[in-house]
């Protein structure tokens, strides 16, 4: 299992032009910096971006986010 971080970076990180954005930030895993980035969305779902793979890995909380996460999804 991996260890996940999500670090929150500033809310002037946010994309004014994308409402469905509530917090942004950069994705730890296992003391690497930054292996991605995270967002959490108004529609209550968080979702994830790993820089080795493709897409987007979307969860309806960011335990479960964080529970794939480390589980290697």
């Amino acid at each position: 299992m991996h260890i996940v971080k999500l670090e929150h970076n500033d809310d002037a990180a946010l994309d004014p032009a994308d409402p469905q954005l509530l917090m942004r930030g950069s994705l730890m895993l296992d003391g690497r910096h930054e292996a991605g980035c995270w967002e959490a969305r108004r529609d209550g779902t968080w979702a994830a971006h790993l820089r080795c793979t493709p897409g987007w890995i979307v969860a309806p909380s960011r335990a479960t986010l964080i529970e794939r996460l480390a589980c290697g999804a």
